[in-house]
């Protein structure tokens, strides 16, 4: 079986999709190829050296892909070129050989924690992308021109119809997209994703793409907390709680893995896969969020919900 992955990343998440690739490659040995796609900007010869390695000491194929060589290229109405790098997952068809019909698109902040036959095994033939539903509110959905009946992913994790998006020009329906929002879509990519391939996702299981809220709040406090209309049912949720195919990072109230002072309970992977990169023995990072996030985070991590939904609440309202 083959799999193709793409990541994005620039040269400060260089080291977080080397721990991302090994853990991958480690639960996944039964593969008879994995390519990994890294379409990326500006990252250095050393750190390059470094996953370079790591390919090679699986014996994967490990392909560089400039953000910056076809960048340029795109018609593109943004104001800020970090902007416009945070869109290049939905430029793959450009950068990816034209044999390739499937293609999972990972975060840089991702664990892979299960083998992914299952995954790869999907039939998404009459889809544009499967992914995990996201916890987003109503009024985040109707920014990007939805309705909050419709079902909306999130963009970290991906199994991305290829054929299907060549087929459709759904490239062009991409930038057409970002035009129409003079380049501030909200939520960035994903915000792209969902306002223009709503009408054909495939829903995956959370397990696929265990965000933070999944380890950290109850089915209730999600629904609460996010202002949802509905979410997956608690079996779902526990599944991916305690048996994740793919751990993903997302911030929320505990912070990310590589900084000071991270409290999810899954930190301890992604210690455990760094010390297996070239990046092992690297000091934890500085928690330069700013206060409002912290006391935010504070009051989440010490209160019970419904106290700390109330005091946030009566701080910031």
């Amino acid at each position: 079986m083959k799999m193709d992955v793409v990541y994005s990343s620039d040269d400060r998440y260089a080291q977080h999709v080397g721990v991302s690739m090994v853990s991958l490659f480690e639960k996944n040995p039964h593969f008879k190829e994995i390519n990994i796609h890294l379409i990326e900007n500006q990252i250095s010869l050393v750190n390059r050296k470094k996953l370079r390695s790591i390919s090679e000491e699986y014996n994967r194929s490990l392909t560089f892909l400039s953000f910056q060589d076809f960048s340029s290229e795109l018609d593109l109405n943004m104001e800020h070129s970090i902007s416009i790098s945070a869109y290049a997952r939905l430029f793959a068809t450009r950068v990816v050989e034209k044999d390739i019909d499937t293609l999972l698109y990972l975060d840089c902040d991702t664990i892979i924690n299960t083998n992914l036959d299952e995954l790869f095994t999907l039939n998404i033939k009459d889809y544009y992308v499967a992914g995990v539903e996201d916890t987003v509110s109503p009024e985040t959905k109707k920014k990007v021109g939805l309705d909050s009946q419709k079902r909306y992913i999130n963009s970290g994790v991906m199994l991305i119809n290829l054929k299907k998006w060549r087929e459709e020009g759904i490239e062009g329906k991409f930038i057409n997209f970002i035009n129409y929002y003079k380049g501030t879509v909200f939520h960035h990519d994903q915000g792209v994703i969902n306002g223009v391939l709503s009408d054909q996702l495939l829903i995956l299981p959370p397990k696929y793409n265990a965000m933070t809220p999944i380890f950290t709040m109850t089915r209730n406090e999600m629904i609460d907390y996010y202002n949802l209309k509905d979410i997956y049912n608690e079996e779902d949720l526990e599944r991916a709680k305690t048996k994740p195919a793919i751990i993903h990072y997302t911030p929320a109230f505990v912070n990310r893995p590589w900084i000071k002072g991270c409290n999810h309970p899954l930190t301890y992977k992604y210690q455990q896969y760094l010390e297996m990169t070239p990046w092992k023995g690297t000091q934890l990072e500085k928690d330069n969020r700013k206060l409002p996030e912290k006391v935010v985070a504070f009051i989440f991590n010490h209160l019970p919900f419904k106290v700390a939904r109330g005091v946030s609440r009566l701080i910031f309202s």
